[in-house]
């Protein structure tokens, strides 16, 4: 029979306490304490799957991510927390870029956005618009340049909590002089520009 917790410390004792051998009470009282430390012993013996952000116990998660300083939002689903956890450290690479907000938008949704800069050469005066024609001047390039909006094309239903919760992940990514217009959510059937025009043929929801 292998030995036990209770025999390992019973074992280390001094002969004075073994005296009655098992029968006694000091063997016993050990059995108390064996309990306590067998459980112990599990959770330092399973430590190394808690470093792992794809197999750690969820209640080890807050704990696991703020190892690289990142303050989970427990409304986000388990799976989506665990993905963010593993790909943080890459992310804050990148942070406050283009490519940063799709992947934060991408881990959360599932779907890779377009980001749409407001400044983006959609026409050229004299070569593809004419003021006053088909063309509205509508504020100067300062006014209108650092300004973005993120569209997330899917069939999905999202309901208002994960659309808000979405919104707020942007604005911590976005770089600091840079103004968000809107977060639009649109049936993946269309894309701007290829298949459909903005205020001709589509209205952009918010």
């Amino acid at each position: 029979m292998p030995e036990t917790v209770q025999d390992t410390l019973f074992r280390s004792l001094p002969g004075v306490y073994r005296r009655k051998g098992k029968d006694g009470f000091t063997y016993r009282l050990l059995g108390l304490f064996a309990d306590v430390l067998t459980g112990i012993e599990d959770e330092v013996y399973g430590l190394h799957r808690q470093l792992n952000a794809q197999r750690a116990d969820e209640r080890f998660l807050p704990w696991l991510a703020s190892w690289v300083a990142l303050l989970l939002d427990e409304t986000w689903e388990e799976s989506k927390r665990r993905e963010l956890i593993r790909r943080i450290v890459q992310l804050y690479t990148i942070r406050g870029t283009i490519e940063g907000i799709r992947q934060f938008v991408e881990i959360y949704t599932g779907i890779k956005p377009e980001i749409v800069e407001e400044y983006g050469a959609g026409w050229q005066i004299g070569v593809r618009s004419t003021i006053e024609v088909d063309t509205r001047v509508y504020g100067t390039w300062e006014e209108n340049a650092h300004r973005f909006s993120v569209l997330v094309a899917t069939f999905e239903e999202f309901d208002i909590d994960r659309k808000d919760k979405v919104r707020e992940r942007v604005l911590i990514e976005k770089p600091a002089h840079t103004q968000l217009v809107h977060v639009g959510w649109f049936a993946s059937f269309w894309k701007v520009g290829v298949r459909s025009t903005a205020g001709v043929d589509t209205k952009v929801g918010g």
